[in-house]
């Protein structure tokens, strides 16, 4: 088995491992979002009630899974680029990514800055060593203090590119707004408890 061989496959490893964790954090952060119907005792003795309980709580499941789908399609782009990057010795290609999104205006400008932020660091955890998520993160940050400023700097240009996109959505209410500040207030609290998690 050549060498190139056992890198490219170790990349492509890697590459999962950080799936599986961008996945996890994406189903925590929908569940942390959504609400979610609670189940008490009426619910039980009335038949009627537990069904409407059970409508409700498949609606919750739904609403998650399609969250969670929604939340990586970015994710994947980036984390795909990056492997294309490493496993080819190539510079990732963010203004082909940025034009196939349609995007246009500040929207693409942070949308370009917020690729090239994921890009670099899902390349440097596929560089790293290590065989699992965590052992990745601990052999790229070397320590929380680092790894917290890499997640500092992902909440701020998350920020900026939520507040490009918002005035394009088709409904700009008070409510849209109070999701995605829900949204990047969970993100910022999972990221620091993750932190916390990785370096003790």
């Amino acid at each position: 088995m050549s060498k190139s061989f056992r890198m490219n496959n170790t990349a492509v490893a890697k590459r999962d491992l950080v799936l599986k964790h961008e996945e996890k954090f994406a189903g925590a952060l929908a569940t942390a979002v959504l609400d979610k119907p609670t189940i008490n005792i009426w619910m039980i003795l009335i038949p009627i009630i537990f069904v409407y309980y059970i409508y409700q709580y498949q609606k919750f499941v739904d609403g998650r899974k399609t969250f969670v789908e929604t939340y990586m399609l970015m994710k994947k782009l980036a984390l795909d680029e990056a492997l294309a990057a490493v496993k080819y010795a190539k510079e990732p290609d963010i203004d082909g990514l940025v034009k196939m999104s349609g995007h246009t205006g500040q929207i693409l400008v942070e949308y370009s800055v917020l690729l090239g932020v994921l890009i670099e660091h899902y390349k440097d955890l596929l560089r790293s060593e290590g065989e699992t998520f965590e052992s990745l993160v601990k052999s790229t940050y070397k320590n929380r203090t680092n790894y917290l400023l890499f997640a500092n700097q992902l909440n701020q240009v998350e920020k900026r590119f939520n507040t490009a996109l918002k005035p394009h959505l088709y409904e700009t209410t008070e409510e849209v707004d109070n999701i995605v500040t829900t949204i990047e207030h969970y993100s910022e609290k999972l990221r620091r408890a993750e932190a916390e998690k990785i370096f003790p």
